[in-house]
This record gives C-alpha cells, sequence and structure tokens, in this order.
C-alpha cells in the first residue's frame, strides 16, 4: 500500500511540470517565438475644430490602448471614440501606449494643428502665377519668404538624423519649389505645410523658390 502511494504522489509531483511544458509549446507555436507586443501610429494633420480617427495598429488585438496629448491646447483626444480634435494652431506630440500582461509599448507621432481657412487638405492648390516665363531668374529675399518652424521664423533647421520635422511656408507667391535637396527630403502635407527629413550627417543648404523669390536655409543634421 505504501509504495503504491509513493507512485502516485510522484505522478502528482510530475503533471504541473507536464502542463507548465504543454503551454509552452502552445504558447511559442507556429515559429517557435512568442510574439512581442507592438504598436504604430501615423503623424496626424488636421484644421483647427476638425475631428480625426486616431490612424494606429496593434499587432495583439486584446492590448489595451491608452492615448495622451503633449500638449493639450493643441489637440485633444475622445478616448470612447478614439478621435482626435484640433484645439489651436502650432504643433504638439501624441502619444500611443499599449498594454498587454506585463508587455508595454509605446510610439510617439507628430500632430500638427493648421488654421481652418486652409485650403482643402485633399484639393491641390492652382499656382499663383502660372503664366511667368521660364526664363525669369527668382530673386534673393528672405523677406519674401517665411520659413516657420514650431511657430518661429528661422534661418536654419536643426534635425536629427532620419527623424521628420513639420514646417510651413509663408509668401505672396504659394507655389514652392525646392533646390539643393541632395539627402534632404521634402514632403508637402498641404499648401504652405511640409515634412522634412535629413538622411545624412553635417550642413547642407535648401534653396526655396517660387516664381519670383528664393530663400536659402541652413539645415544641420545632428546623430
Amino acid at each position: 500500500m505504501k509504495e503504491a502511494w509513493k507512485k502516485s504522489w510522484k505522478y502528482l509531483l510530475i503533471l504541473p511540470i507536464i502542463a507548465v511544458a504543454v503551454v509552452g509549446v502552445i504558447l511559442t507555436l507556429p515559429d517557435g517565438e512568442t510574439k512581442a507586443l507592438s504598436v504604430s501610429a501615423s503623424d496626424i494633420v488636421l484644421r483647427v475644430g476638425e475631428e480625426k480617427a486616431l490612424n494606429y495598429s496593434v499587432n495583439i488585438k486584446q492590448a489595451v490602448c491608452s492615448f495622451e496629448v503633449e500638449d493639450e491646447t493643441k489637440a485633444n483626444i475622445d478616448e470612447s471614440e478614439k478621435i482626435i480634435v484640433g484645439l489651436s494652431e502650432g504643433e504638439t506630440e501624441l502619444t500611443v501606449t499599449a498594454k498587454y500582461g506585463n508587455e508595454t509599448s509605446v510610439v510617439t507621432v507628430s500632430v500638427t494643428v493648421i488654421e481652418n481657412n486652409t485650403p482643402n487638405l485633399d484639393t491641390p492648390s492652382e499656382p499663383e502665377n502660372p503664366n511667368i516665363p521660364d526664363e525669369v531668374e527668382p530673386v534673393e529675399d528672405s523677406e519674401k519668404i517665411k520659413v516657420i518652424f514650431n511657430n518661429n521664423e528661422v534661418d536654419e533647421l536643426v534635425l536629427n538624423l532620419g527623424e521628420s520635422y513639420n514646417f510651413r511656408l509663408e509668401s505672396e507667391e504659394r507655389n514652392f519649389t525646392f533646390k539643393n535637396i541632395g539627402d534632404i527630403i521634402v514632403t508637402e502635407i498641404t499648401t504652405g505645410y511640409y515634412k522634412i527629413i535629413a538622411n545624412t550627417i553635417g550642413y547642407h543648404t535648401l534653396t526655396i523658390q517660387t516664381p519670383s523669390y528664393q530663400r536659402t536655409i541652413e539645415i544641420i543634421v545632428k546623430a
């Protein structure tokens, strides 16, 4: 009787070990690795008073996501509806935090709020001076083209390598073009608003042109 009890006791000790091993196999199938929690989101551009759905994704559907705007005077979040509302013109950041069990994943994106009277974001604007002859050389005049970064007019931009920044341009002529770009990538967001990314460390110049004027600014790229 005692021998039979000892054997049964050994089996009882082994069962939890087997159960843990089975759970471990299930969690690692099919590729042999557990899935790490990951969240991603897109930069946001919206007008004052405009509402937009938050554009984000998380690789584990059961994860709980929360949202926080750095400057709540610029934009506000309705977490129940998953929307963001533009409050005042300017730039801020949105932090998206995903939690699942003991894991946490965080991503931060830029939020740009523009004036409510800005032309439709989805409608390309027509050049104001389409008939200026090609042979007219733009005149260098910093007063005619203003570069606005973080709500301040600047003569240079200091960027971190590979990171994107938003800026805007002000001029009587709105059809801007860019020269001497090199490893500087400039993308139009909407009329007068642009995103810039630098892919090479060092000093660069960026020439901004309209049909009549041009302005050259320095780009300083840090690691």
